[in-house]
């Protein structure tokens, strides 16, 4: 049995725009950090802070990932968006008095 899609394409690609921009909140978010990291850097010294800037330095990169991942979905939606409507007009050809 295969799968359903139970929206147009114009509504999932709607959808598939709203991982897009939620790609560039997390950047954002993710810049925002980094300066309050920076600004932290020159205010607070020792081991307790170079532990805590590690395991920041660590984890960017996961976020990083997430949001690339959040670009790859918008990408894969608008395509299967796509895929979706040519489909569609195809089959309709199938019943045109043309």
């Amino acid at each position: 049995m295969s799968g359903q899609i139970r929206m147009s394409p114009a509504e999932l690609r709607d959808r598939s725009k709203t991982y897009g921009r939620k790609g560039q909140d997390i950047e954002q978010i993710l810049r925002e950090l980094e300066q309050l990291q920076e600004q932290l850097r020159g205010e607070w010294e020792g081991e307790a802070f170079r532990k805590f800037d590690d395991q920041f330095q660590q984890l960017k990169p996961k976020v990083t990932d997430f949001s690339n991942l959040m670009h790859q979905i918008e990408q894969q939606l608008a395509k299967t968006a796509n895929a979706v409507e040519e489909n569609d007009a195809n089959l309709s050809r199938n019943f045109g008095l043309n």
